[in-house]
């Protein structure tokens, strides 16, 4: 134990406290802290006494000092209230501006571990915390960065929104972005449509709302800013598109060319000059094979003369029927070349459940509901029929010209 003067530079204090003095243990440094105020304030009636009843020794935790842990080790004084009408007859005098009434950290030190938490994560914090000097839960620093006041937005210009789950798949939220900051402003605690449209109402300056399709939040947009254009999150977007591909090119499977699959290293797994052949009923071919489809390009073609009325249009099961079939023989032709089931799951990227289901099957697995062929009518009169053009995958006739 050494003795310290009752101030310190190196270990700054609020008014009134002094050093009286610190033990270096194995854990850190204990530092022995008095208050030297005569009198204290009563919480209640708030009349001071000078009447002291006893004290008590208050250990809190304080910020690092190189790298060693600080505990303050708090001489805590009680006193007597005086003052008849009140109440509370013995109280504890207040050391609020160092640290708060039943707390066990220093304010100083709760505000750093907030600013780390923020800065990083609850979890990562509870990682980094000890090789700091410092130690703490990640529980704990949650709790802390919940009772952090987050400033209201004050202009928001571009406003993303979008739901989140309070609880995965019960209960969902709606979260606010404002994309000029790249950061979240705001969650609320429902994805009604009231809530979104009564927090539009308080912030007029919004000229842009990404959402998502979904119908609430396209009413709350509508109701609660005129002036505001909706647009699409890039999210869906892309997932439109993609969905759009899919269909097109399930569509358009028959006219693309067969292509010779070849791995990248130079595994083969079809025989050479040998071309896969479709597991799609056979489709007639009356007139020429780029005529029987629309183009992808945005010009419609008109049908030819000579071509008949009436033609097969595979489904999209037997499509996706066929390319289970391709995956089956893939798969077949690699476990024949000695390769493992790991090796073949990792080449053809499937899982090993559909890889080792494929090898112990005697043929090809069919599924619970086999897919079942539709035919589509082309009417004679294409001119007046919307629907023989859809069936025909044509445009609409408000397209033609």
């Amino acid at each position: 134990m050494c003795q310290m003067a009752s101030i310190s530079p190196f270990f700054p204090l609020p008014d009134g406290l002094a050093i009286t003095s610190v033990d270096a243990t194995t854990t850190g440094v204990v530092v022995h802290v008095a208050c030297e105020h005569f009198q204290s304030l009563c919480p209640r009636c708030g009349c001071a006494s000078q009447r002291v009843h006893g004290h008590y020794t208050r250990t809190v935790a304080d910020l690092p000092c190189c790298g060693q842990r600080m505990i303050l080790a708090l001489c805590v004084r009680k006193f007597v209230c005086g003052t008849p009408p009140c109440s509370q007859k013995i109280f504890t005098e207040r050391l609020a501006e160092l640290v708060q009434s039943y707390a066990r950290m220093t304010n100083r030190l709760r505000e750093a571990l907030v600013a780390l938490g923020l800065a990083t994560s609850a979890q990562v914090s509870e990682r980094l915390a000890p090789s700091l000097g410092m130690r703490v839960s990640a529980q704990t620093l949650l709790r802390r960065l919940r009772a952090v006041a987050c400033p209201p937005p004050t202009s928001v210009r571009i406003l993303g929104v979008d739901d989140w789950a309070w609880k995965k798949g019960q209960t969902d939220g709606t979260l606010l972005v404002d994309f000029a900051l790249r950061k979240p402003i705001e969650l609320l605690a429902d994805r009604k449509e009231e809530t979104l449209t009564a927090w539009l109402q308080t912030h007029p300056e919004v000229e842009v709302i990404s959402r998502d399709w979904g119908g609430e939040y396209a009413a709350a947009a509508r109701k609660g800013t005129l002036q505001a254009k909706q647009i699409a999150d890039k999210f869906h977007l892309v997932k439109n598109l993609r969905e759009g591909l899919k269909e097109l090119m399930a569509r358009k499977q028959k006219v693309l060319p067969e292509v010779e699959e070849v791995s990248s290293d130079g595994i083969s797994l079809r025989a050479p000059g040998k071309l896969q052949k479709s597991a799609l009923p056979a489709v007639p071919n009356p007139g020429e094979p780029e005529k029987q489809w629309r183009s992808i390009s945005k010009e419609p073609r008109q049908p030819s003369a000579g071509q008949t009325s009436q033609m097969a249009v595979p489904s999209r099961g037997l499509v996706s029927r066929a390319n289970r079939v391709s995956r089956f023989e893939d798969v077949r032709a690699l476990h024949q070349q000695a390769f493992s089931e790991r090796a073949i799951a990792r080449r053809l990227k499937l899982s090993r459940n559909t890889v080792h289901r494929f090898l112990t099957a005697e043929s090809f697995p069919e599924r619970s509901t086999p897919p079942i062929e539709e035919v589509s009518l082309i009417p004679t009169n294409l001119t007046s029929s919307t629907a023989g053009r859809r069936a025909a995958g044509m445009a609409p006739s408000s397209t033609l010209r």
